[in-house]
């Protein structure tokens, strides 16, 4: 699977994610900036567009990002706790050793996206739309991705114990490499799943299956 990554030219360093928000509130719209070693609680960026950007060991928890979108974008090194990014956009986005822990990710439009060694335990990604992802080596323990659509995505040794998969379609979704343990899912759903022997040995006992 061949994913779109970001490329970034030249770019400045911004030291106030704040300040720069409230200069561009009227074209909401934040081009080729760098913000690096932000520590801001509670920021509010609905509805902005953030293109060519970098986010290097930001803290910015409680933050609300709902109906932003973000393309052309690495987040490195960032905890983003418990933000809200519903009917957010993703395109051309990486996030690597990042912590989105307790995020809402409701609706929101995720496509050629990296994900590498994050934390996105607790999230809520429910309706979100998958296209071109990769998420590997990533805690998504107890999220939801409740009534998900998806479209070439990749799990590749990712901790997906406890998640809920409510009304999502598995077929051809590839959970060999991953921990898949104590999973909610609608058994209809796992026509065509892709699983190792182990994981399918749990998944016959939602099934009602008694295997001697």
């Amino acid at each position: 699977m061949k994913i779109l990554k970001p490329e970034l030219l030249e770019i400045k360093e911004i030291a106030d994610l704040k300040k720069e928000i409230l200069e561009n509130n009227e074209k909401y719209e934040i081009r080729e900036k760098r913000f690096k070693y932000i520590e801001e609680e509670k920021i509010k960026a609905e509805k902005y567009e953030f293109k060519d950007c970098s986010f290097e060991s930001c803290k910015c928890i409680q933050s609300d990002f709902e109906n932003a979108y973000f393309s052309n974008i690495i987040f490195n090194n960032c905890d983003f706790s418990n933000s809200n990014f519903s009917k957010a956009g993703f395109n051309k986005v990486e996030f690597i050793n990042c912590k989105f822990t307790g995020c809402e990710w409701i609706e929101a439009d995720i496509f050629n996206t990296y994900i590498k060694e994050c934390n996105f335990a607790y999230m809520n990604f429910s309706e979100a739309n998958f296209r071109d992802v990769k998420i590997e080596d990533t805690n998504l323990q107890s999220s939801s991705m409740n009534e998900v659509k998806w479209k070439n995505i990749t799990f590749l040794e990712c901790n997906l114990n406890k998640i809920e998969l409510v009304k999502t379609k598995l077929k051809d979704i590839d959970f060999s490499t991953c921990e898949f343990n104590g999973v909610t899912v609608d058994i209809p759903d796992l026509k065509g799943i892709i699983v190792n022997e182990f994981q399918a040995l749990e998944l016959s006992k939602l099934m009602g299956l008694k295997i001697k």
